[in-house]
């Protein structure tokens, strides 16, 4: 026997595992008991089971551990960490596993599709849609726990009735109907809360577009204002530009005069130097020398006109050219004849007769020594003109800011400077085309107005023109689709927010509650191959095969191990005044040897008295409940109920019909102990962060669609045929690429459907398509 601080451990663990597993109990009650859950209900509420699961089977091995193994506290603790290490997640995982491959997934089609209907018939009772004729069922207290008991059990029950779904053929649609609609206007206040709150966010939506389309909308009517502006611009650069210029101009001049009184006395002494040797070496006879002077000077004014930075310069470059005129060459022949007693005039007459220029000229050279001469000769220098076009980009010979504004270089710099400021001209813009300009300003304004706003649009996720009404807004297809997807399985289509009550009743409850009739009727009518693997409804039928099934199992073990554990705490607790094995007997002596028969008696009595005692416990566990606890759903023998149990009874499950019977007559009695628990402590709750932690690393994880939602009952694919009155119209489906046939097939949702045909108005509107077969009738209108 393990010692007593072990004991006491053990005890208190199991009082406190008592906590978690009646919370656990009271949860799968309240849950499956009021219909069939949401996914993410049942993810937590079976990740928390299958975690005390593997918490109370750890408990219980640990208890039945040998003593050996406890005999010092840090071996105790090893072996109690290496035992959780093993077995909880082998229970944890294992669950799942055991029940996938055991009773889900060797399910025939047949047991998914009328598990499929005994959960929608489950629901429509849990909502008072159908009436049971003998059964004492009040919906008025529903949240009771004998309903709540009677409802978790009630669809294994009619599952165990596979005759059932041919008896209630003929109510079917009325069952299904009334369940839907019942439920639906039971809700009804929390869907138009819902929708209310749409309301509001959809309002606070439009604000904000409507903002954005006034901010649009007031920087196309401030178009006149930047067209100023950019004008101002212009004006502004014109003056600037010709300022700049103008200090150019100065500073070339200056330059040209610097170079004239440095350059200018060089030339002039190069002239008087070249006549020098004219005059020096005249004669004929020095013509050899007069050249070799002449080329001196040549070569030094080579030299010296190099250092200006404009290249070679022709020396005849610098001289001042005078025109002769007529009269001053005669007046020079006849002075010129009278000196030389009229040979002179004889020999320029020589002259003129045999081709000769008769000594008469028409230019006269000479050279100067005046600075503004030279300055004026650099200035009007083709190298030293480049120099200031390479400076400033324009000729130095523009004369007027008139010229300067319209002169090709400036327009090109104006070009550029909008540009900068991000005004884009084409590059055949002048400033002389204000119109053109006009134009370009505009379209800059708008192009920048619709690229803020298309980005404000691409962060709200949405395309949608400018200065809708709220109306139009409502039933734009992109804010349709954003309500869809809102709204769920409520959507309708051309939905508006803004409606009240009555048209949310009229125009979204009702139809849905038609909408999901016949999706829930169009599933149970599906042949059985639909719900084989890889049917259209195989999940469906699976999780509808667990909401059935897997509720009783679970509820009844969890029960029975909480009313054992209460058994067992009282004889635990005894336990730890009971002396040990040790110190049963003393240390064998010689007179041991002759124990009596009498004694060996006793201690087989006692065996049996213990044994007895181990046993007795749970046998009056199991009937007892059924016995004394009063049930209003099994007390008449004629019931429903009793009937379904036979049924189960009669299927080879007498087990299981013992089982379920158990379970409605003793769960009543500790639900509400669950639920003081739950309130008291939060256990749950606080769970839900560790349940998705947990769901993550499920070994079997994987998404499974929603237990019979409407959405998801409905057949996942549609096939479109289109009907007019006009043959050969041309029918498109505008928002998908592949071109309509008929039995075109889609997926369910929203589709922009077209058609025209000459002489006929086109049309055009937006139609949500459910699954299956859908035809749409539409009559075009002559023009």
């Amino acid at each position: 026997m393990k010692k007593l601080s072990w004991r006491v451990f053990f005890l208190l663990l199991s009082a406190a595992y008592l906590i978690p597993e009646a919370i656990f109990n009271a949860q799968l009650v309240s849950l499956v008991g009021l219909g069939t859950p949401k996914p993410e209900q049942l993810e937590h509420l079976e990740i928390y089971g299958r975690t005390i699961s593997g918490i109370g089977v750890t408990l219980l091995l640990a208890d039945l551990l040998p003593a050996r193994l406890f005999k010092t506290g840090l071996r105790g603790s090893l072996t109690l960490l290496l035992l959780t290490l093993c077995v909880w997640p082998s229970v944890f995982f294992g669950q799942k596993y055991l029940i996938e491959q055991w009773l889900i997934e060797p399910s025939t089609p047949e047991q998914r599709q009328y598990a499929a209907y005994s959960a929608a018939l489950r629901d429509a009772l849990a909502v008072n849609a159908v009436e049971v004729e003998g059964l004492n069922y009040d919906p008025k207290e529903l949240h009771s726990s004998e309903n709540l008991t009677f409802l978790a059990l009630f669809g294994g029950l009619a599952y165990a009735d596979h005759n059932l779904t041919d008896n209630l053929d003929d109510y079917k649609q009325k069952i299904i109907h009334n369940f839907v609609q019942k439920r639906a206007y039971r809700d009804f206040d929390q869907h138009y809360h819902d929708f209310g709150q749409l309301y509001d966010e959809l309002s606070a939506s439009y604000r904000s577009y409507a903002e954005g389309s006034n901010r649009y909308n007031q920087t196309l009517a401030g178009i006149p204002e930047r067209e100023m502006g950019y004008w101002q611009n212009i004006e502004q650069e014109v003056n600037q530009g010709w300022g700049k210029y103008q200090q150019a101009q100065k500073a070339h001049v200056a330059k040209a005069g610097a170079r004239a009184q440095e350059y200018g006395p060089k030339i002039f002494s190069y002239h008087e130097d070249t006549n020098r040797c004219q005059e020096r070496y005249k004669k004929s006879s020095q013509k050899e020398r007069r050249y070799q002077c002449i080329e001196r000077e040549n070569a030094r004014y080579k030299t010296m006109i190099s250092k200006a930075g404009l290249g070679y310069i022709d020396p005849n470059y610098w001289l001042i050219v005078e025109d002769i005129s007529t009269g001053e060459n005669l007046l020079s022949s006849a002075l010129f004849g009278v000196m030389t007693a009229g040979v002179g005039t004889a020999m320029q007459a020589l002259s003129l007769a045999t081709g000769g220029d008769g000594g008469l000229k028409d230019k006269r050279y000479k050279y100067t020594d005046d600075p503004d001469h030279y300055q004026r000769l650099f200035l009007a220098h083709p190298k030293f003109q480049t120099m200031f076009e390479k400076e400033t980009g324009y000729p130095f010979n523009i004369g007027s800011l008139a010229d300067f504004r319209v002169h090709p270089v400036t327009q090109v710099k104006l070009r550029r400077a909008l540009k900068a400021k991000g005004l884009k001209l084409p590059n055949s813009w002048h400033i002389n085309n204000r119109p053109l300009f006009s134009q370009s300003v505009a379209k800059t304004v708008k192009a920048e107005a619709d690229a803020r706003w298309q980005s404000e649009m691409r962060k709200r996720g949405l395309d949608l023109p400018i200065n809708l009404s709220w109306n139009a807004f409502q039933l734009h297809p992109q804010i349709q689709s954003k309500i869809a997807a809102r709204m769920g399985d409520l959507y309708v289509p051309n939905v508006r927010a803004d409606w009240n009550q009555a048209n949310f009743k009229r125009h979204v409850l009702d139809p849905n509650i038609q909408k999901r009739t016949q999706s829930y009727l169009q599933m149970l009518a599906e042949s059985e191959r639909e719900f084989a693997d890889g049917g259209r409804y195989a999940e469906q039928g699976k999780q509808a095969l667990r909401s059935v099934i897997i509720p009783p199992i679970s509820m009844s073990l969890s029960l029975f191990l909480i009313c054992m554990t209460f058994i067992k705490l009282p004889l635990k607790t005894l336990q730890l005044f009971r002396p040990g094995a040790s110190q049963a007997s003393a240390s064998e002596d010689s007179t041991g040897i002759n124990e009596n028969a009498t004694e060996s008696a006793k201690s087989g009595k006692r065996r049996w008295l213990a044994l007895t005692a181990k046993l007795l416990p749970p046998l009056l566990l199991l009937t007892l409940p059924v016995l004394l606890v009063q049930n209003r759903y099994t007390q008449d023998d004629t019931s429903p109920v009793n009937y379904f149990l036979t049924k189960v009874e009669q299927s080879g499950n007498i087990g299981f019909a013992y089982a379920l019977r158990w379970t409605l007559h003793a769960q009543p009695l500790l639900h509400p102990l669950g639920l003081s628990f739950e309130q008291h402590t939060g256990i749950y709750q606080a769970f839900s962060p560790l349940a998705h932690s947990l769901a993550k690393i499920d070994l079997l994880h994987k998404s499974t669609p929603a237990p019979l939602k409407a959405s998801e009952l409905a057949p996942t694919e549609t096939r479109l045929k289109v009907e007019t009155n006009v043959n050969n119209a041309n029918i498109r489906i505008m928002n998908i690429g592949p071109k309509y046939h008929p039995g075109i097939r889609l997926k369910p949702g929203n589709y922009d459907v077209q058609v025209s045909a000459p002489g006929y108005q086109t049309y055009r509107k937006w139609h949500s398509l459910n699954g299956g077969e859908q035809t749409l009738t539409i009559r075009l209108l002559p023009n």
